[in-house]
């Protein structure tokens, strides 16, 4: 299998879990909300389940957003397009694969640490909770580095038939 295909299905995987538990996670605030204040009678568990979505999301979304190149990036002064772009752009990327394996491992210990401990509201292993980041974390470095690859052997910075430098939609220029 190509593995092309395989990052192409990844990040499909990546953005369709990130947008359902989004998705989730705004129905049942929508819930919360209205069995609290119009009903008068709160649902225990919506706010401890949709605060997990909500989590999950982000940490699903992190790869997809790397991808496009959508992250935040400030610019404290205009850079002209050449070489030292290029140069600080990838000394970013080294910076943000460091964080997100150092993120991956502690994310790991941190469901380690968490043992057999539940969560109060639905009694879920809080390592589920945990997992998020490991999760997001460890796809967002995989996702780095194939966006390295693929900027390093396209001219231009941006795979075929999606925007480059210069182009409408693309995050940094």
């Amino acid at each position: 299998m190509n593995g092309s295909l395989v990052l192409r299905a990844l990040i499909a995987i990546a953005r369709l879990s990130c947008v359902a538990s989004f998705a989730a996670f705004c129905v049942l605030t929508l819930i919360q909300v209205v069995n609290r204040y119009l009903i008068g009678w709160p649902l225990f568990w919506t706010e401890e389940v949709a605060v997990l979505l909500f989590v999950w999301s982000v940490m699903v979304g992190l790869p997809v957003a790397l991808w496009e190149r959508q992250e935040i990036a400030v610019e404290l002064f205009p850079l002209p397009d050449g070489r030292l772009r290029r140069v600080l752009r990838g000394a970013a990327d080294l910076v943000s694969l460091v964080f997100l394996v150092l993120l991956a491992v502690s994310g790991w210990m941190l469901i380690d640490r968490a043992g057999g401990a539940l969560t109060p509201a639905i009694g879920l292993a809080r390592a589920w909770a945990y997992a998020s980041i490991p999760v997001g974390a460890a796809l967002g470095a995989v996702v780095l580095v194939a966006r390295w690859w693929r900027d390093r052997n396209t001219a231009g910075g941006a795979a075929p038939g999606e925007p480059g430098p210069g182009d409408a939609g693309y995050a940094h220029d």
